[in-house]
């Protein structure tokens, strides 16, 4: 846990981005039940559930993953999560970003089913072809467009928050290579987009797990909430917690990281506040 060294600017209250075990790749303990006792801990105000899904309306580009993960899956939930001690819960899910139809896969009809929307263009080892990761430009220039597709889609307006943005997972270089290759020119073309169709930016707390004090400034992701920040978007934190241990140094880590790039309530979208 970090000590804190500065004079606190803003509570982080809230997580947007949490995985159940309705998610494959969640634990089996990651149920509500638990994400209560979390919330109480931290002293969250308000947690939004986020489950993978892929509409049944497309086709799946990676079956093996979504199959099955669909639109009645997540909405399990929605009997099952309520409001407690305080405490707002939403229902929300994590639709995937589909190169075959250029958007999001899901329907505008199941959209509105939901209390937000969040959307990934960052899974590249599932929905980009393997030949992209070489060279890395190619790689990087998959989520730009993926970005530019997803701001333009028919679910677009339905979005709540872009999640662990250009962060590649399970990437096989690691994502600094791939932030440090972004240009500040093409970070603000990006971001311009989303703050114009109020979309907020995800601060992935899953960035600064296991890292210092000393070491957070220094990472690359933080060049790229600066420019969003410049950009006039709105920003969300989510743990992308998929179960035990989801919420190591949490709220630590995001005092820090808020006040480091000066982040105040104004920042927060609105859902979140």
């Amino acid at each position: 846990m970090l000590k804190r060294r500065f004079e606190l600017i803003m509570r982080v209250k809230h997580d947007f981005h949490i995985h159940t075990s309705l998610s494959y790749c969640a634990k089996k303990e990651a149920t509500f039940e638990y994400y209560q006792n979390i919330a109480k801990e931290l002293n969250f105000e308000k947690i939004g559930f986020s489950d993978h899904l892929w509409d049944d309306a497309y086709e799946q580009v990676w079956p093996s993953f979504y199959k099955g993960q669909n639109v009645a899956r997540v909405m399990r939930l929605k009997d099952i999560i309520h409001d407690f001690d305080n405490v707002k819960v939403y229902l929300g899910c994590e639709a995937e970003y589909d190169p075959l139809i250029k958007g999001v896969a899901l329907t505008e009809k199941n959209a509105e089913r939901f209390d937000f929307i969040n959307v990934p263009i960052s899974h590249t080892h599932m929905i980009m072809p393997k030949e992209y990761y070489e060279p890395m430009e190619k790689h990087k220039d998959f989520m730009l467009n993926a970005w530019n597709e997803v701001m333009n889609c028919p679910v677009t307006k339905y979005i709540k928050a872009i999640v662990h943005p250009f962060s590649a997972v399970c990437c096989p270089y690691g994502t600094a290579p791939l932030f440090n290759l972004i240009t500040d020119d093409e970070y603000k073309f990006a971001f311009d987009q989303a703050a114009e169709k109020g979309i907020a930016i995800e601060i992935n707390m899953g960035e600064f797990y296991n890292r210092t004090e000393q070491e957070i400034p220094n990472l690359p992701v933080v060049r790229m909430f600066r420019i969003a920040k410049d950009c006039g978007c709105k920003f969300v934190f989510g743990s992308d917690s998929h179960g035990v241990g989801g919420h190591k140094d949490y709220v630590e880590h995001g005092e820090l990281v808020t006040n480091m790039l000066g982040i105040t309530e104004d920042d927060i979208a609105n859902y979140a506040k």
